[in-house]
């Protein structure tokens, strides 16, 4: 117990001794916005996927040579015969900047990878080179028509806070694995100079929600354990297996974004924290508390309210819509939560809701364009409710919307009764 609060004080300390305090959250990269949620981008990578050897690994954020972002899934041996025979075969990219299943992939094989057996598995293979480290998740990468496997470390400093010695958690650096299995082990300050790396989120993510989270520690280990005053914690919402901190493309770089709640049962936004993605520079946002702004975690809540008679699932359902990975963005200087709404199933993205954090309005898109025109301070529908005078459709009709690969080919309005829809595969 000691020893988890001394680390914790220590990593706070250190948090704060370099931490920059911002007046507004970094400008968006609207030409490359995040769009397409990991669950659903995942789904879609497993519906195109055509290797009967092959399965797809857990993914990841990799950034295109182009600049866009993609979720990369590795394509490891599928079956404990074949993580023997056979090699990792490169990955499949799914692209985040629109709802639509864009797949591609990069085939190359790799002499050591992720998923193979025994000596060729890339986790013996940079154990064997570094094994006081903890190695973060892997991810691939394509560069100049190579494949490689980044793997952010962690490292740890011993430090004595009376009566203990206990360690503490510094980022490392990057190991770098080519498809032929040379590895190459970056330090943290070399990363950003790295050709392959440079433009990557190289950042553990674990550590930036760790770090944040120490933040509960900032006013010492008696304020968080009996008193509380002015305590974050990191906001639990719904990811559908993804957590926070979220990436999102800036206009300079790849930046993490965690959302803090008070402590307790209060659930208004607290702090917004956003780490570098590619040095690890800390900065916080802090806004008005007087202000009373909803936080992540309610910005879901109003995105089920303003949408009365949609199927939402709940904790035992087993098909319906649900919200997630409720993103911050600035529009307008006004701060938005957009929130994605996916079935159950993943299939696809139903809609993305805005929700702004001072009045609680909900404006709704259904494409990619009218996402990207909202970010850009277009107008797009407000939705207070599907029976207001907002609504698109009045009271006793039924809006129906048909999405065929994650994207609303048509949307018809009819009246409530006996209805039926022809629906010809393309």
């Amino acid at each position: 117990m000691l020893n988890t609060a001394f680390t914790n004080v220590v990593m706070a300390e250190e948090v704060q001794n370099d931490l920059t305090e911002i007046d507004k959250l970094p400008d968006i990269d609207n030409t490359n916005p995040r769009i397409l949620p990991r669950t659903v981008a995942s789904e879609f990578a497993e519906n195109s996927l055509q290797e009967p050897r092959h399965k797809l690994g857990p993914s990841d954020i990799a950034i295109g040579e182009n600049g866009t972002p993609y979720w990369s899934h590795p394509l490891q041996p599928d079956g404990d015969v074949n993580t023997f025979l056979i090699e990792q075969k490169g990955a499949a990219f799914a692209d985040m900047t629109t709802s639509s299943a864009n797949i591609s992939y990069s085939e190359q094989k790799m002499d050591v990878g992720i998923g193979m057996q025994v000596f060729d598995n890339i986790n013996w293979v940079l154990k064997k080179e570094k094994y006081w480290v903890n190695y973060e998740d892997h991810f691939v990468l394509e560069h100049e028509g190579e494949n490689y496997i980044a793997t952010p470390y962690i490292e740890y400093d011993f430090e004595f806070t009376f009566p203990i010695v206990h360690t503490v958690p510094e980022w490392g650096g990057v190991a770098l694995t080519d498809s032929k299995g040379n590895v190459e082990y970056i330090k943290a300050e070399d990363v950003r100079n790295n050709e392959v790396l440079e433009d990557q989120r190289t950042y553990p993510f674990d550590l930036a929600r760790g770090y944040v989270s120490a933040m509960e520690y900032r006013e010492g280990i008696i304020n968080k354990w009996f008193l509380h005053e002015n305590q974050l914690e990191v906001a639990p919402v719904p990811g559908f297996n993804n957590e926070q901190p979220f990436m999102i493309l800036t206009e300079d770089n790849p930046e993490l974004f965690v959302a803090t709640e008070p402590y307790g049962e209060a659930s208004g936004l607290f702090e917004i924290w956003t780490i570098d993605a590619v040095t690890g520079k800390y900065e916080v946002f802090r806004l008005d508390r007087n202000q009373g702004l909803i936080g992540a975690n309610r910005a879901v809540n109003f995105v089920r309210q303003a949408n009365s008679r949609v199927n939402w699932a709940d904790q035992d359902s087993d098909t319906g819509f649900a919200p997630i990975e409720p993103l911050p963005v600035i529009v307008d200087d006004k701060l938005y939560w957009q929130v994605r709404v996916v079935p159950l199933d993943s299939a696809g993205i139903a809609f993305t809701s805005f929700v702004e954090a001072e009045s609680s309005n909900v404006f709704s898109a259904q494409t990619d364009d009218e996402i990207v025109d909202f970010l850009e301070g277009e107008p797009i529908n407000q939705t207070a409710n599907l029976t207001t005078e907002n609504s698109t459709t009045q009271e006793g009709d039924v809006k129906i919307s048909i999405i065929e690969n994650g994207n609303v080919v048509e949307t018809v309005t009819t009246e409530t009764g006996n209805f039926s829809i022809d629906v010809t595969k393309r």
